[in-house]
Order: C-alpha cells, then sequence, then structure tokens
C-alpha cells in the first residue's frame, strides 16, 4: 500500500514539473508598438495629459471578440507599449484632444513605429508666461479647428513637468462658451501670494490648456514653462 501511495504522489510530482516546463516554454511578449501625435499643419507634437488623458486602444485581430489594450500617452505626445506580441492590431485612438481618425489596422512586428498625424481641436499660439512681482501671467491666442464652441481657457500650476487641469496645485480658468477669433488675445493670471500651495522661493511649473466642448474631449496645452517664485 505504501509504495502505491509513494507511486502515486511521484507521478503527480512528475507531471507538475512536465507542466511547469510547458509554461516556461511559451514565448513572452515579442514586439511593442511607439510614435508621436503629430499635428498635421505645424509638425509639432501635440501635448497630452497622462491623468484621464487621451488613450488608444487595440485590439488583437487573432481573436474573437478581443479585450481592448489601453496605451496612455506621455505629456509630451509620445506614447510606447513594448510588451505586445507579433500580430495583426486594429488600433483607435478615443478621449482625444484631436478629430477624430479613422480605425488603423496595423500588422506589428518586432518594435513598430505609428506616428499619429491629426489635427488637434484647438492649437495654442503665440504664448506667454511671465511673472511679474507674484503675479504669474499667461498670455496667447487661440486657433480652433472645428466649428463647436471653445468650452473653457486655463492657466495650470504644478510641482512638475506634468501640469495640466487634472493634475495641479492651482488654477485659473475662465469660460469662453463661444467661436474665438484666432486674432484676440487672451490673459490669465494667478496671485502666488494668495495661494497657499504656491511657496515662495520654489520652482513650479506653470501650463496652459484650453478645452474643446465635443463629447469626451480632453484639453489641448502649450508646453509647460518653469518659473521660480
Amino acid at each position: 500500500m505504501m509504495k502505491k501511495i509513494r507511486y502515486i504522489i511521484l507521478l503527480m510530482l512528475s507531471i507538475g514539473v512536465f507542466t511547469s516546463c510547458e509554461l516556461d516554454n511559451f514565448d513572452g511578449p515579442d514586439a511593442g508598438l511607439y510614435g508621436s501625435v503629430i499635428d498635421e499643419q505645424t509638425g509639432q507634437l501635440v501635448e497630452q495629459d497622462i491623468i484621464r488623458g487621451g488613450e488608444i486602444e487595440i485590439y488583437e485581430q487573432a481573436y474573437e471578440n478581443a479585450t481592448p489594450q489601453r496605451l496612455i500617452y506621455k505629456v509630451d505626445g509620445t506614447y510606447k507599449n513594448s510588451k505586445l506580441f507579433s500580430g495583426l492590431y486594429k488600433i483607435i485612438p478615443i478621449r482625444t484632444n484631436f478629430r477624430t481618425l479613422d480605425t488603423i489596422v496595423l500588422d506589428i512586428q518586432g518594435q513598430t513605429k505609428l506616428d499619429l498625424i491629426v489635427t488637434p481641436y484647438i492649437r495654442i499660439k503665440d504664448y506667454s508666461i511671465e511673472k511679474n512681482g507674484t503675479i504669474v501671467t499667461a498670455k496667447f491666442k487661440l486657433e480652433q479647428t472645428g466649428v463647436s464652441n471653445v468650452s473653457k481657457i486655463g492657466l495650470y500650476a504644478g510641482a512638475d513637468k506634468h501640469v495640466g487641469e487634472p493634475m495641479r496645485l492651482v488654477k485659473a480658468e475662465q469660460d469662453i462658451n463661444n467661436i474665438v477669433d484666432p486674432s484676440q488675445e487672451y490673459e490669465i493670471s494667478i496671485d502666488t501670494s494668495a495661494e497657499i500651495d504656491l511657496k515662495e522661493g520654489k520652482t513650479y511649473f506653470f501650463r496652459i490648456g484650453a478645452l474643446y466642448d465635443t463629447a469626451n474631449a480632453r484639453f489641448n496645452y502649450a508646453p509647460a514653462v518653469e518659473i521660480a517664485l
């Protein structure tokens, strides 16, 4: 009886080792997708938010009803996922700050580059952010590319370069809710002495943003400016 029990135990251990070896022999991800969101007119990167920002959904076409993987943009408008399996994918940008793109079908083999050439909802132009005393003032113009209203504009202050509407210590915003005149200059200010989260002697990042009035739109931005208080 004991011999039989020992035989069963050895058999189970052997099966476990064999199964483990089989699992170890599965190939890991061998491909990736990377690229940039580029303004078709200016050739510049279209900046993003890393919190509540736009995303890219990718669907592996080898499987029916595949669950999408989601790629999140970096603040500068680039993206990267280096852990994909080679194959055919359907690629759909969602919750964007640019006009809707057609669905992209791409054969991803190795590290594959895909730049998204887009028309941003809003371009922030002729911008400056300057400090005078305790007042930080942003001046800029807006160029919208669609017929809907610009919802609002804002100046956002934070502790690092990832500052934006969802990730900031301080904000100053103006409701627009109208079509904008590209020749009009807008001005928004923050009095740093009135903000307990902004400390004299420290350095902060200030960034201009504007929101277009359409479903699931995300903010368009100018690059953040570093200012010492």
